[in-house]
C-alpha cells in the first residue's frame, strides 16, 4: 500500500513557511536598525539563523514538490517512510520490531508514534544519516525507539493514517 504527496497540502507548507520567512526578514530588517536606529545584535542574529533554515527547508520543499516516489509505503516486511527525517533514515521498519502504535500531539501537529524494539539494528543507521543531535532522545527508558510519521503532506489526516497503520498490521499478522 502506497501513500503519496498531496500537493495542495505542499503547496500550503511553502506558503505558510513563506509567510513565516517574510516575518523574519521583517524581524531582521527592523534588529539592524534599518526603521528605528537602533540595532539589537542579538534578535538580528537569532532571526537571521532561523531565516536561512527556514529557506533551505523551503527549497527543499519546493524541489520534493514534483517527486512521484511514494512518501509512505506498508508491505508484508514493514514500513518505509520519508514523512519525518528520523523515518526516512531508518529505511525498513519491520512489523516484528514495532511494539506499539499511538497517536501523539507535538506542536500543532498530530502524529503516528511507532515505538520500535531492536534499537541496536536502527540506531547506527539513523545516526550514520542525521546529525546527533536529531536522534538525542529518540529512546525511551527501555531502549525503545519512537519514531514518528507526520500525515502533513499526505492526503489524509494522522487519525486516518493511525488507523489504516493498525488495520494493515492487523491483516498482515493473521
Amino acid at each position: 500500500m502506497e501513500f503519496y504527496r498531496n500537493k495542495k497540502k505542499s503547496a500550503q507548507l511553502i506558503f505558510i513557511c513563506s509567510a513565516i520567512l517574510l516575518a523574519l526578514i521583517a524581524v531582521f530588517l527592523y534588529s539592524i536598525g534599518l526603521f528605528t536606529g537602533t540595532i539589537a545584535t542579538k534578535l538580528a542574529g537569532i532571526s537571521a539563523v532561523l531565516g536561512l533554515i527556514l529557506l533551505i527547508v523551503i527549497i527543499r520543499m519546493l524541489i520534493s514538490l514534483n517527486r512521484s516516489a511514494p512518501m509512505l509505503v506498508l508491505s508484508k516486511e514493514g514500513i518505509s517512510s520519508t514523512v519525518t527525517a528520523v523515518s526516512k533514515a531508518a529505511g525498513l521498519i519491520c512489523w516484528k520490531d514495532i511494539l506499539h502504535i499511538s497517536l501523539a500531539k507535538v506542536g500543532w501537529d498530530t502524529l503516528v508514534e511507532l515505538t520500535v524494539s531492536r534499537s541496536e539494528h536502527y540506531m547506527p543507521v539513523i545516526k550514520k544519516k542525521l546529525s546527533a543531535m536529531a536522534v538525542s532522545g529518540i529512546q525511551d527508558a527501555a531502549g525503545n525507539l519512537q519514531i514518528f510519521l507526520t500525515a502533513s503532506e499526505l492526503d489524509m489526516d494522522a487519525n486516518k493514517l493511525f488507523e489504516i497503520i493498525q488495520d494493515y498490521q492487523k491483516k498482515i499478522a493473521g
